[in-house]
């Protein structure tokens, strides 16, 4: 395959359309056949509701269900996606749609999406795949729109958010999750609801997130499962020392100092008992500022330098959040009913699968990725219209 040549070789430059050929639609189809997303419904279907939100989230700077009225009911989006073009929608129709729609259908195309996309990893790429970085973004909105959602402050009327959970592998997201309880404002229970689930199906997968997590019982369920992982630890915690493995004596580490390496038990929390779990404590200092870092891990077998290194990749998840946020207008919550969030959020992923293979394959900037996406959009529109009219798009676009 051609595609899949340049995939692995980043040589040549790709366009949008060759990667929206890349979405299976039989597999798109199937997966509404099993779910039974288009029961009960003439307009708005599963696969076509699955495009006006990708075509939405690519094409407009700040999205919304008049936004996405627009577009469906106009003649570029329909002659695009091959749809009927007698058909047309109000926003409400779409919102109450968004509300109801089988969250499945959305859940399983991303995941067939994303499994489609990381068959074009090369296997250097694959090896360091195995580093999942976990962590968590919140996004808020007035709390007269939102159903659901975690109070901000003391005032009712104030404002609600809800939190995104998401895995990242360093190069798509693997894995997401929408949390609108308030109890979920707790790392120790996001985080690693997302670490356990992710584990089922990758034995092979080394988790990194923040100090968000800092329930002991959450380091030793990932003991017992054999599932390893590396994090910090804040300044404060109680520990014994059971084998010193480096006394670091202050060697370069990076840009960190290292002060110990040492094989250790946490305390127990509320007791002077500690823990029968075993982990690895790395100490290392920042010369500059004289800051101390405690980062705690289960893995052994790996040279200090690399922890560290593991570690600092966590920065990653950041930027991906950064570009959700920026380029594809995740902080603006489009449907307000926890459903239609999944349906976005599943949606979002999938948008961000296309633009990061678009912006690695021809190595631009997101904003860049994400503004020619939609100029090759439009220019392929004009190029079928002007087929369709019986002219030659090569005499307007040479």
């Amino acid at each position: 395959m051609i595609f899949k040549r340049r995939m692995k070789s980043d040589t040549n430059k790709i366009s949008i359309i060759q990667l929206l050929s890349l979405i299976p639609d039989s597999g798109i189809r199937k997966i509404a056949k099993r779910t039974k997303v288009d029961s009960y419904t003439k307009i708005l279907d599963g696969k076509s509701v699955l495009y006006l939100i990708l075509y939405s989230l690519i094409e407009c700077q700040r999205n919304s269900l008049r936004t996405m009225e627009d577009i469906f009911n106009s003649a570029a989006f329909k002659f695009l996606f091959n749809l009927d073009t007698t058909r047309r929608v109000k926003y409400n129709s779409i919102s109450e749609r968004l509300s109801i729609i089988n969250i499945d259908f959305f859940r399983k195309s991303y995941e067939l999406i994303y499994d489609q996309f990381s068959q074009y990893y090369t296997e250097e790429e694959i090896e360091n795949l195995r580093l999942i970085r976990v962590d968590s973004t919140m996004v808020a909105e007035a709390a007269n729109k939102l159903k659901k959602g975690m109070n901000i402050g003391k005032k009712k009327n104030g404002k609600k958010q809800v939190k995104y959970t998401v895995a990242y592998d360093g190069k798509y997201p693997c894995l997401s999750e929408l949390f609108t309880e308030k109890a979920y404002l707790s790392e120790d229970l996001t985080i690693p609801k997302i670490v356990y689930k992710y584990a089922e199906k990758n034995k092979n997968a080394v988790f990194v997130f923040d100090r968000g997590v800092n329930k002991r019982e959450v380091f030793c369920n990932l003991n017992k499962q054999s599932t390893p992982f590396i994090t910090r630890l804040r300044d404060k915690f109680r520990h014994r020392v059971i084998n010193q493995m480096e006394d670091g004596m202050n060697r370069s580490v990076g840009s960190l100092e290292l002060i110990s390496d040492q094989t250790i038990q946490l305390g127990t929390p509320n007791s002077k008992q500690f823990l029968e779990d075993y982990f690895r404590l790395i100490t290392a200092i920042n010369p500059k500022t004289r800051t101390i870092y405690y980062f705690l891990t289960n893995v052994f077998d790996t040279k200090v330098e690399d922890i560290l290194s593991y570690y600092k990749k966590r920065w990653d998840i950041e930027v991906f959040f950064r570009f959700l946020k920026q380029e594809l207008n995740f902080s603006n919550i489009t449907s307000t009913s926890e459903n239609g969030m999944m349906v976005m959020m599943y949606m979002t992923m999938i948008a961000a699968i296309l633009v990061l293979t678009y912006k690695r394959i021809n190595k631009v900037g997101y904003k860049t990725a994400v503004r020619r996406i939609s100029f090759e959009l439009n220019e392929f529109i004009i190029k079928l219209i002007v087929k369709e009219c019986g002219g030659d798009p090569s005499l307007v676009f040479r």
